[in-house]
């Protein structure tokens, strides 16, 4: 059987997955990946045989997709032309974490395609869902990947569709402790905004942002500022006190793994942090619009009283693979 894994490389919770993924594929059959997005410095073990450019997604200053300039300024004759040239007939199965131009390809040249991502999840029935959201923009998610059929990641099994989160191996072997240290990682923030409400929290505690825009190690005002490592955020994601961080899937699912408190603060208008956000406030997890002035008291009692949402998840990433050849035998 020849398979193609074809992955986004928006982020790296799409790749760091793939870890797991891609040796049980390999098993499986003779295996090609290929990815799409901008350029990511995250190395795979196998190295994909293409890299298109695919869809580009804008975003806002706070790091919400601009959903205007994504549909306004893609280049899609260069994107129709991907979509062509992707040579999708040369495989037996097609599976997508999140890739457009394979997706597009293997609708066009009706080849099986299996959508497996946590974006699939929003789509589903029973799952926790944000009071406001748009449901235009669910629905231009869906289009962005079509598919005979699909699978989701999510916190929970909320239903038959769903697996647990992919942790990789790197977090599976941490050696987990406890400090007086809590770590922030809010990307869409600047470290000196963070710091400002930082210095109003009446609890004394050790402070580290992981900040992009951070080129040197330095401290402000006693809190550390570290530039983006992965050894480091490892080091201290599992020695914390607890974490901020933004309701990405990947950094949340690790912490629930790991069993460290955590405040979520779902990014303006992103609409799967939001969903993301909905179902973790659903399990006790704190939940802030915003690290602002307005939230202080909210912070100052999860430090007090941090809740924690501990769940130990297995490892599916052969049983993932397995229902998917299961699924693409039943479809001839």
């Amino acid at each position: 059987m020849k398979i193609l894994y074809a992955i986004q490389t928006t982020g790296n919770g799409h790749l760091a997955r793939a870890q797991s993924i891609i040796p049980k594929l390999r098993e499986k059959g003779d295996l090609d990946i290929i990815t799409s997005g901008p350029k990511n410095d995250f190395l795979l073990e196998v190295k994909p045989v293409k890299h298109y450019q695919g869809l580009t997604f804008f975003y806002t200053d706070t790091g919400a997709v601009n959903w205007l300039k994504t549909i306004f300024l893609n280049n899609y004759l260069r994107f129709i032309s991907e979509v062509i040239s992707c040579p999708v007939k040369k495989y037996d199965l097609i599976i997508n974490d999140f890739e457009p131009v394979s997706a597009w390809a293997s609708k066009f040249k009706k080849v099986k395609c299996f959508e497996l991502t946590n974006q699939y999840s929003m789509t589903l029935k029973n799952i926790p869902k944000p009071k406001n959201y748009s449901k235009l923009v669910l629905h231009a998610i869906s289009y962005i990947i079509p598919s005979n059929l699909g699978y989701g990641y999510h916190y929970k099994k909320y239903t038959e569709r769903i697996f647990f989160p992919i942790i990789r191996d790197k977090i599976r072997k941490l050696e987990i402790t406890e400090s007086n240290e809590i770590i922030i990682y809010l990307p869409t923030y600047s470290p000196l905004k963070l710091i400002e409400l930082i210095k109003k929290i009446p609890q004394k505690k050790n402070w580290t942002i992981f900040s992009p825009d951070a080129k040197l190690k330095q401290k402000i005002l006693g809190v550390n500022i570290e530039p983006l490592s992965e050894d480091l955020f490892l080091k201290k994601f599992a020695s914390c006190y607890g974490i901020v961080c933004a309701g990405g899937f990947a950094t949340t699912s690790e912490a629930i793994f790991l069993g460290k408190p955590m405040i979520v603060v779902p990014v303006e208008a992103q609409i799967e942090q939001q969903f993301n956000a909905a179902a973790l406030k659903k399990e006790g997890v704190t939940v802030i619009d915003r690290f602002s002035n307005e939230n202080l008291d909210t912070i100052s009692n999860w430090i007090d009283s941090p809740s924690i949402l501990k769940i130990e998840y297995k490892d599916e990433s052969k049983e993932i693979v397995d229902i998917l050849i299961n699924d693409y035998s039943n479809l001839k």
